[in-house]
């Protein structure tokens, strides 16, 4: 089942997101705003959020030119994968956060946190678990001294100019339109809130 779930992530998080706006659009108690704040307040809460999510979008572009570019038997280590373990996951966290802003829903929040926990956390270890049996010393040092899902920013490790990476382009799209995505569904739920909800 858990090895099931691990293949399926995609899938099920895809499901789960569609889920969450469904609910947004057809449930008054999820998607008011639960924080009580003031109409500023909440405005300066979207454009954190989206903020955050532009960040996360464009750190999960870097981390990807890095993951794909450089995906032979070497172990990544410089960029982003040199201050924390997986980054990809980690920007993926970032968006999420910038989506909770703009709904400001703590049921919303609380139920994308243990989506992401239940739905990554277990690929997450099992790809550690392959890192260690394919790399094994030199991934050892490298788990050992790396933070798994919190940046350390000073550990920061620029690549060497004279590395060169090879690109697939179908793989840039792929990640272009899925940061197109993040922004067309952080400006549909914020146009939406606006428009429908003047009271959150």
């Amino acid at each position: 089942m858990l090895s099931y779930l691990i293949r399926k992530r995609i899938l099920f998080s895809r499901i789960f997101v569609i889920s969450m706006i469904i609910i947004i659009v057809t449930n008054n108690e999820f998607r008011v705003n639960t924080l009580d704040i003031s109409e500023s307040q909440s405005l300066g809460l979207s454009i954190i959020g989206f903020v955050l999510v532009t960040l996360g979008g464009f750190g999960r572009l870097w981390a990807s030119l890095y993951v794909e570019g450089f995906k032979t038997k070497k172990l990544i280590t410089e960029g982003p994968y040199s201050m924390v373990r997986n980054p990809l996951y980690f920007f993926t966290v970032v968006i999420l956060l910038g989506f909770c802003l703009v709904v400001k829903s703590i049921p919303i929040a609380a139920a994308l946190l243990a989506a992401f926990t239940v739905l990554h956390i277990p690929s997450i270890i099992k790809e550690e678990k392959k890192l260690l049996a394919q790399h094994d010393s030199v991934y050892k040092e490298y788990y050992e001294k790396t933070p798994r899902l919190i940046p350390n920013i000073f550990k920061y490790k620029r690549t060497k100019s004279t590395d060169r990476i090879e690109v697939k382009i179908d793989k840039i799209n792929q990640v272009i339109w899925e940061i197109i995505g993040y922004f067309m569904l952080y400006l549909a739920i914020d146009l939406y809130i606006l428009a429908y909800l003047p009271n959150t």
